[in-house]
């Protein structure tokens, strides 16, 4: 078996879990480190790699469930906050909607798509957003509190829901096929 066509290492596996990644189909040594470059990773030769230093979580976008998780707990914080320190709070609370907002609608853009931010934006975008005009942020925020609501952890275990949920209220949305 050639070195390219066996299966990952589990430094190369550990990496990709760590950032999001959670494969559809069994990888390769060379897919593997692909998907590790497009995230940021530096690799170097096989007989180097124990020695490769990783980036760090922080330097990449956060995962979609991810991005939940921030926005419900600065919404959280506000509500307990009170009146003291609102506005900084509202802030914060602005500021993670709008990165979740970014994150579904980015899903969706065509352009760039070699430079996804994400492997997981970009795996959205192949199975689902590729069949989508991007939608607008009032559209999006209208998508998530929907789902958000009927569902807790739709965005981890059924991202698809979105790409529904957009289809049935916005079919305006929906790409027509060019013949």
């Amino acid at each position: 078996m050639d070195w390219a066509d066996q299966p990952p290492t589990w430094k190369q596996v550990k990496f990709l879990k760590d950032h999001g990644y959670v494969p559809d189909r069994r990888l390769t040594k060379t897919e593997a480190e692909e998907l590790i470059r497009k995230l940021g990773g530096n690799l170097e030769p096989a007989a180097a790699a124990a020695n490769a230093q990783l980036p760090s979580p922080a330097a990449l976008p956060p995962a979609a469930y991810q991005l939940r998780v921030k926005a419900d707990k600065a919404r959280r914080t506000l509500e307990d906050a009170g009146r003291t320190g609102a506005e900084k709070l509202e802030h914060a609370l602005a500021t993670a909607r709008a990165e979740r907002q970014c994150f579904w609608i980015a899903t969706c853009l065509p352009a760039g798509r070699e430079l996804a931010p994400s492997v997981e934006i970009d795996q959205l975008y192949q199975k689902h957003g590729c069949r989508f005009e991007p939608p607008g942020r009032k559209e999006v925020q209208f998508i998530l509190d929907a789902l958000d609501l009927a569902m807790p952890f739709w965005d981890r275990d059924h991202p698809e829901l979105f790409y529904q949920t957009l289809e049935l209220n916005f079919p305006a949305l929906v790409r027509r096929l060019v013949r």
